[in-house]
């Protein structure tokens, strides 16, 4: 291999098809002396070779004279055909390594000529592999040697998974949420699709690790609130985000519940209806405001005869970590919003007050009820909270730029879309086109690293499987009926 050219950060490089032993997303070394310049593969094509098109061309009008082989005594064809052969490497620049370091903003280059060019060894994987630390969580392989991130690269972090369906992103946040469970984190998983509420199990049947660390909650079942506890605010919270409530009825609403409150003391949905239903109030306001509070009634999920479910004691810390799947699965579009809402205010008072340490907060699925809302208060105040988002969604789009911006990890799979990539790009923490680059070609189960957690060099990154029982599999017709 040899270089050819640089520019900017770009690098091309000349070589033969068999010296290709590498993938799209591999590093290599250029060294030269005690030097080296790490690399990363973006994208590999034909040389542009002058009068390459006419000698094809040529060749395939005169490979054959009257059906015989054109004489070539001197075996230049075969020399040709080697030139027309030659590949052409673009690499992305990652810094120079010397003395095992990395460095960014030096301009050495190698010799052209005599540079050695090879795939990354082990003696500068740990420049691309954070393995330093006791708390790691294994995710893969990269170039065949096991990746792993330290949990202190998630912690006080903003972090998205994104990608195109069956692409691997729920696999990737299950493991992360094994990962950080294990070594001792309190995660908060909102389960859309019911995916986690088998982390407990093994694929054979048996206790996994996360067994003891986990706790189901089922909204309306074992996971109910009332008024009172959720407070003014966030009923008001509810009531506009959620049942899209206009300013005027919600500013006579705040006048009900202070009524109720010095009337009765304790707040609850029969005593609103009931107030509502007697003072004097537009009548219009009235039916809109006494119909939201049916609905929320009906919800199962606020109840004035249920004892409410006590958050601040199911996320304490606890030895072998703490894992607090909350299941969304069967509930309606305004059901699941309402619990959300309610989740947030919690997390976002309780945190503030102290009252329970810093948590993970998982959001599946998370563009089906990202709202700005708590998400834009958390995202803005997340490390002043404790409380650290993981997004995972398949349409990126959704996110509001603010999020973007305020990113510290991506998790990237495929993506086919000019335009998601195009968002990614401009909020990745490293160039457009390279995420355009490797984003787009990655194979299934195959996953693009950007972020703090690798130290801002980009990986490709082998994702490894899980023992235990992560479903989220797509469910296939013809594969069901072929078991009867």
């Amino acid at each position: 291999m040899r270089i050819l050219q640089k520019h900017k950060d770009t690098l091309e490089i000349l070589c033969k098809p068999d010296e290709i032993d590498f993938n799209i997303g591999d590093y290599l070394v250029a060294r030269d002396g005690e030097l080296a310049l790490l690399l990363q593969v973006i994208d590999v094509c034909y040389a542009d070779v002058p009068g390459v098109a006419e000698d094809i061309m040529r060749d395939i009008s005169a490979e054959e004279a009257n059906g015989k082989k054109l004489f070539d005594p001197y075996n230049i064809t075969s020399l040709s055909l080697l030139i027309r052969e030659i590949r052409l490497v673009t690499a992305k620049i990652r810094g120079i390594v010397l003395d095992g370091k990395l460095l960014t903003n030096s301009a050495w280059l190698p010799n052209r000529f005599s540079a050695d060019i090879e795939r990354i060894g082990r003696e500068y994987f740990h420049i691309i592999s954070r393995q330093e630390g006791e708390r790691l969580i294994l995710l893969g392989k990269v170039g065949g040697h096991p990746f792993h991130i330290p949990v202190e690269s998630l912690d006080g972090q903003l972090t998205i998974i994104t990608g195109k369906k069956e692409s691997g992103k729920s696999h990737m946040a299950k493991l992360l949420v094994e990962g950080l469970v294990t070594n001792g984190a309190t995660v908060l998983v909102l389960d859309v699709n019911g995916e986690y509420i088998h982390l407990g199990r093994k694929k054979n049947g048996e206790p996994s690790v996360l067994a003891r660390s986990m706790t189901i909650l089922e909204p309306g079942v074992n996971f109910t609130t009332s008024p009172s506890m959720m407070g003014l605010r966030c009923f008001m919270d509810v009531l506009e985000h959620v049942y899209q409530t206009p300013p005027t009825s919600c500013r006579e609403f705040s006048r009900v519940w202070h009524m109720v409150e010095r009337g009765e003391g304790e707040v609850s949905l029969n005593t609103l209806i009931q107030t509502l239903s007697r003072i004097s109030m537009n009548e219009s306001v009235r039916e809109a405001l006494v119909s939201r509070l049916n609905s929320i009634e009906a919800s199962g999920f606020v109840a004035d005869d249920r004892e409410p479910t006590e958050l601040r004691g199911l996320l304490q810390p606890k030895p072998s970590g703490n894992l607090v799947v909350v299941n969304l699965l069967n509930l309606l579009p305004t059901t699941r919003r309402l619990v959300v809402e309610y989740l947030l205010s919690s997390l976002s008072n309780m945190l503030r007050q102290e009252a329970i340490p810093p948590l993970f907060l998982l959001a599946e699925e998370a563009h089906l009820y990202l709202r700005e809302t708590y998400w834009e208060d958390i995202v803005t105040r997340m490390r002043h909270l404790g409380l650290f988002p993981i997004f995972v969604t398949n349409q990126p789009d959704t996110i509001p730029e603010s999020v973007y911006r305020q990113a510290d990890n991506f998790f990237l799979f495929n993506f086919a879309n000019e335009s998601d990539l195009e968002r990614i790009a401009r909020a990745s923490r490293i160039d457009g086109e390279s995420v355009k680059s490797l984003g787009r070609g990655l194979p299934p189960r195959h996953c693009l690293l950007v972020g703090r957690m690798v130290s801002d060099i980009p990986v490709v990154l082998s994702v490894r499987e899980s023992e235990l029982q992560t479903l989220g599999q797509t469910k296939l017709f013809f594969k069901t009926i072929n078991r009867h």
